[in-house]
């Protein structure tokens, strides 16, 4: 006998143990090449033969287990449960499908496992047992538990939130730095929830599964909606809400907002067109994002509040001179249109909460009364024409200065030239938070990348020191030491040692524009905010000149 066939035999439990069974070379080859775990057992539910991987899986030598019955391995308090379920499907001859079960190993550690088996039958067609195969899920089961975990304890969060900011100061300062304390504990352990559903959503689930998921991860976006809305208000009022004024295409946005919205309109089955009068200028100074923000905004309420018809939008040029240009936009619809009790409170702090609108529809006002204090910042008015019944025509002015193609010039190649991100690279993760450790390094890995992390700040000195690495994302908040003092004292070794620059990449909740630019100015390549979506993250590992 050949060495190889020899040690096809030692690995073919099969062969020794069950040596009566059919295509007995094919089998073989089976249990060569599956991570799974392929049994036989009698009509009475005992093993008669167990593929070698259930060593790995459950702790288990195969000689160990032939004889015993498959309830031994199941938890306690299932046990009896289970067996009678079992010894039923066999009495009736059926097969089982994909049944989801736990199981103890031999060192006591629970294992859930996905159970698959049809019934054998001899050559009078008499049942003799069942053959099936167990696949190991308890990762996948841990995950999806973990997720579940986490979100009740944002609804306790949320919870808490409501009630602390119903105590928060009256002022708007310390309302501010309260709110904005909030927002970063939230966004945190939302980047987990994002961040896990999104790997999970690639884990092959099943339909149903996936469904789940698509709800999880549009509500923590909604979640985090409402936190920017309240963040917003609360920077507004403490005069801590700047204004960009950089070059823009206004059409090009126009177009951008349009095809975003269409999808919506097509699932209403109503017609839907962003028109531009002629005269209206295509390229500008100003805040594009903020403009953005209110038509979405009012288009968001178009759309809520219109059952049929049309939500038609438009803009058109009211005046202009050699420093300002005076834009008019307009969403008109026909959906219900406002009454008469609702007109004196819709762009006003405490919307009534318990008028018919909120009480069909929704919401909390907070879109409108947003739209109007950005509105009034960008030197503009805000208003609506409505009849109850008849539809609404909501706008809005603001002052633009004339602007230039903002297309930007080819980029410079950088004297300092970052690494191939094409390649595997070595990436120091410094995080303190574990949920976000996993959901960083699982999507890392996936690029191919090496990953290593570090809790601190101190500690990621000090692996900088001791260690070559191709970037760094750094948390900012973190014990002992936090992210911009580490950043600092990492760009001071590499100035004392001339050490060549590393690419550091700020991940944090700290989401505001103010924060990224204290982030940049500390000596950061880059910044991600939390929750960041994977797409945010292959763009920083892309970014050479970043």
């Amino acid at each position: 006998m050949s060495a190889k066939k020899s040690q096809h035999k030692r690995k073919g439990v099969a062969s020794d143990l069950n040596p009566n069974r059919s295509e007995a070379g094919k089998f073989r080859d089976i249990l060569l090449i599956t991570n799974d775990w392929i049994w036989e057992i009698d009509t009475e539910g005992r093993f008669t033969f167990t593929s070698g991987q259930i060593k790995q899986i459950l702790g288990y030598e195969p000689e160990e287990i032939i004889g015993k019955y498959v309830f031994d391995l199941f938890l306690p308090q299932e046990k009896e449960r289970l067996q009678e379920e079992i010894l039923k499907h066999i009495k009736l001859e059926k097969p089982i499908i994909e049944r989801v079960n736990w199981n103890l190993t031999k060192d006591g550690k629970k294992v859930c496992l996905v159970t698959t088996g049809i019934p054998i039958y001899d050559e009078n067609k008499n049942l003799t047992g069942y053959r099936g195969v167990d696949k190991d899920i308890t990762r996948q089961k841990q995950s999806e538990e973990q997720l579940l975990e986490e979100i009740e304890r944002r609804k306790k969060i949320e919870k808490e939130l409501k009630v602390a900011s119903n105590k928060a100061e009256t002022s708007s300062s310390a309302k501010s730095d309260f709110l904005s304390k909030i927002g970063h504990e939230i966004r945190t352990p939302m980047n987990g929830i994002i961040g896990t559903s999104v790997l999970l959503k690639e884990s092959g689930l099943k339909k149903e599964q996936n469904e789940l998921l698509e709800i999880i991860e549009t509500s923590a976006n909604n979640i985090l909606s409402i936190i920017d809305d309240i963040l917003d208000i609360s920077r507004i009022e403490s005069g801590k809400l700047k204004l960009d004024k950089k070059h823009f295409n206004l059409i090009e946005l126009l177009n951008e907002i349009e095809r975003q919205h269409s999808e919506v309109a097509k699932e209403k089955n109503l017609d839907f067109s962003i028109e531009i009068k002629p005269g209206v200028p295509k390229f500008l100074v100003g805040d594009s994002a903020r403009i953005r923000q209110i038509i979405v905004n009012l288009l968001h309420n178009a759309f809520k509040f219109t059952k049929r018809g049309s939500v038609i939008a438009g803009v058109e040029k009211i005046k202009e001179d050699e420093e300002n240009i005076e834009l008019i936009f307009q969403i008109k619809d026909t959906g219900i249109g406002v009454s008469e009790s609702d007109r004196d409170h819709l762009f006003k702090e405490l919307t009534n909460p318990l008028s018919p609108i909120s009480k069909t529809f929704g919401g909390s006002g907070l879109g409108l009364l947003i739209s109007k204090k950005i509105t009034e910042l960008l030197g503009g008015r805000i208003g609506f024409e409505s009849r109850e019944g008849n539809g609404s025509v909501f706008w809005f002015t603001v002052l633009l200065n004339p602007g230039e193609n903002p297309d930007p010039k080819p980029l410079e190649k950088p004297e300092d030239e970052s690494v191939d991100t094409g390649n595997q690279m070595r990436i120091l993760v410094a995080e303190d938070n574990i949920i976000n450790q996993k959901v960083i390094m699982a999507t890392l890995r996936q690029h191919g990348h090496m990953v290593e992390i570090a809790v601190n700040g101190k500690m990621a000195v000090e692996m900088y020191k001791k260690n070559e690495y191709d970037m760094i994302l750094m948390d900012i908040q973190m014990p002992v030491m936090d992210g911009v003092t580490a950043t600092k004292e990492i760009r001071k070794i590499e100035k004392e040692s001339k050490r060549k620059k590393i690419k550091i990449i700020a991940i944090t909740a700290n989401a505001s524009k103010e924060d990224r630019t204290q982030c940049l100015e500390t000596g950061m390549n880059g910044y991600i905010a939390k929750p960041f979506k994977k797409e945010d993250l292959d763009a920083q590992l892309n970014n050479k000149n970043c």
